[in-house]
């Protein structure tokens, strides 16, 4: 039987990261060593970003009838 020693692990949750430049740096970094790592995602990465790009392009140029509005409506309407 083995011993209970701990084993040294890597908890990516406990890395802080701060927003601006930083964090869009570390983001990418992860990003990039995890597409290297794993090849059957070198398919899937390209596509996700341009789905990405085609709903934040959709999502910004959307008119609303009133600026603040809900975007999700009430299921029974109200008097």
């Amino acid at each position: 039987m083995r011993s209970q020693e701990p084993i040294p692990q890597i908890n990516s949750s406990k890395i802080p990261m701060g927003g601006g430049l930083g964090g869009a740096f570390a983001a990418l970094a992860c990003m990039l060593i995890i597409v290297l790592g794993i090849p059957q995602i070198r398919l899937f990465v390209p596509g996700a970003i341009a789905v990405g790009c085609v709903v934040a392009l959709i999502l910004h140029f959307i008119r609303h009838k009133k600026v603040g509005a809900p975007w999700i409506l009430p299921v029974t309407k109200t008097k």
